[in-house]
Order: structure tokens, then C-alpha cells, then sequence
């Protein structure tokens, strides 16, 4: 079986890891589409220079940030193969020449999959992250962790989906520009009356993704719009409005911590909470 697949990514600044990222594709010899969403113009004019003879890398400009949902649209109508692998840009495939293999493999076993999510460690936690199902009870939507062979969501940035789940149900809501839009997906699924999304896990194949301490000041500013509150609150507002339903997720802890994490110094965090700890604050 030979397999149809493009590499679709986003490239917001942190143009070191996007390189790396690009570069743990490349030996698979499949197209890579990397869409410059509104980076800092030396930061893509470098990436360019980085890959200008090579065929298999893609590079489109936005010209803006589209945002997440956004960038991921205009990719999917840009490519024409027929499964789409989204990646975040901070995040690499360990195998790099044969995960391809493993992934046609895995069609050979389950030929009626259409999302295959690969195993995803985070090297921050030290751990592999574990996969989310949706259950809806009335209006209340709840998310359970686990081990699951197969589950009703995907991670946006770091699955392989067959193009005919996005002509089924759609592609990403756009008015959601960043946070949620995975959960949206697999929530429309769910009430379309077309049958949930069924989502299969293959631990043969690995991503890896780092949320790194960032040094300069531009890559520090694309960390703070992917955790931005205000536009996370709209998309998680727009989710819970459109839908009729009660969503509780501590969502807001979570994004002050990634943004702790790679933008601010340990040592200097540390400073800072220990004054804030004698000023009682």
C-alpha cells in the first residue's frame, strides 16, 4: 500500500524548532506545506533560505495570522493529498524514515480507520500524553483521560486524518482563532447525526513535543498569542454558545503555566513568587 500523505505546518516564530520540526520529516520523502501565519519577517525570510532548493518543502505566506483554525484551513485547501498529518511546529517524529511504513502498516490492520493519532511525549512532563474522550450527559460535556485503543477526538496538531473527514463534517471553525478547536471538531461530530468520530491510536509511531524556554523576544510574543486568554476565552465562549452546553475546564491555570514555562526564567519566577510570599501578595 503506498500512502498518499502531506505534512501540513504553522509557522508563528520559534524558527529553530520549526526547522527541526521540517527537518524530522524530510527522510519520509513526503510534501511538507509550511504556512508562514503572521511570523517575524527575518525569521521567514531565514526559513526560506533554509529550504529554497528543496522540492518537498512547501512554504506559503499568509501574508496575517490566521490563527490556528485559520492556518490549518487555508493548508487542507491548499494540499491535495489525501491524508493530511498537521503538526504543530514545536513538535518532531522520532523514526523519521520509517514511521510511513508503520503508518501503512497500521491501514493493513485497521483499514477502516480514518484518524490515526500517533503516541505524543512531552518532554517537559516526562511523560506520554494521554488520549481525551468526549461524553455529553444533556447539556454537560466532560472529558475523560486514559489508555484508549480508539477515541472520539484528535489532537489538532499531531494526527493523521483521511481528507474525507473534513469534507463530512467540515473544516475548523474559524471564528475560533486559537484553543478548543480540536474539542469543537469532535463535539460537531457528535451532534451531526453522522456518527462520532472515531479516532485510532497507534503507540508504533511517536511525536515529541517540547515546550522549550524561549530567549528571544519575538518567539517569547508567539508563546503568549498561542496562551493568549482573551482569544482562548472567545473561542471557549463561541464553543460553549454554539453548542448550548456546560463545558467545565480549568483551562485558565493551565494556559498561565505554559506561558510561565517558556517565556520567564526559573530562576527569576522563583525570585518573584518568594517576594510575593513576604509582601503577603
Amino acid at each position: 500500500m503506498k500512502s498518499s500523505i502531506c505534512i501540513l505546518i504553522l509557522f508563528y516564530n520559534k524558527l529553530n524548532q520549526t526547522i527541526e520540526c521540517i527537518n524530522s520529516f524530510l527522510p519520509s520523502g513526503q510534501n511538507i506545506y509550511v504556512l508562514n501565519n503572521g511570523s517575524d519577517t527575518h525569521q521567514w525570510k531565514k526559513l526560506q533560505t533554509n529550504f529554497k532548493d528543496n522540492e518537498t518543502v512547501i512554504l506559503i505566506d499568509a501574508g496575517t495570522n490566521l490563527g490556528v483554525s485559520g492556518g490549518r484551513n487555508l493548508l487542507i485547501k491548499y494540499s491535495k493529498e489525501a491524508w493530511i498529518f498537521s503538526i504543530d511546529n514545536d513538535i518532531y517524529i522520532k523514526d523519521t524514515e520509517n514511521w510511513v511504513q508503520k503508518f501503512e502498516q497500521f491501514l493493513t490492520n485497521h483499514p477502516e480507520a480514518k484518524i490515526v493519532c500517533p503516541a505524543l511525549f512531552n518532554i517537559h512532563d516526562n511523560t506520554l500524553s494521554e488520549q481525551l474522550t468526549i461524553y455529553k450527559t444533556g447539556k454537560n460535556i466532560e472529558v475523560k483521560t486514559g489508555d484508549f485503543a480508539i477515541t472520539n477526538c484528535f489532537p489538532g496538531g499531531g494526527s493523521i486524518v483521511h481528507r474525507s473527514i473534513f469534507e463530512q463534517y467540515g473544516l475548523f471553525d474559524e471564528e475560533m482563532f486559537v484553543g478548543f478547536e480540536d474539542y469543537e471538531f469532535a463535539i460537531r461530530a457528535m451532534l451531526s447525526g453522522k456518527g462520532e468520530l472515531r479516532a485510532y491510536h497507534n503507540k508504533d509511531i511517536e511525536l515529541v513535543h517540547h515546550h522549550r524556554f524561549q530567549k528571544s523576544s519575538n518567539d517569547k510574543e508567539a508563546v503568549r498569542q498561542r496562551y493568549n486568554e482573551e482569544k482562548l476565552k472567545a473561542s471557549y465562549d463561541r464553543m460553549v454558545s454554539k453548542y448550548d452546553i456546560v463545558f467545565d475546564h480549568d483551562w485558565k491555570w493551565w494556559t498561565q503555566k505554559q506561558v510561565t514555562d517558556m517565556t520567564q526564567n526559573k530562576r527569576v519566577y522563583q525570585l518573584k513568587s518568594a517576594i510575593k510570599k513576604l509582601l503577603g501578595k
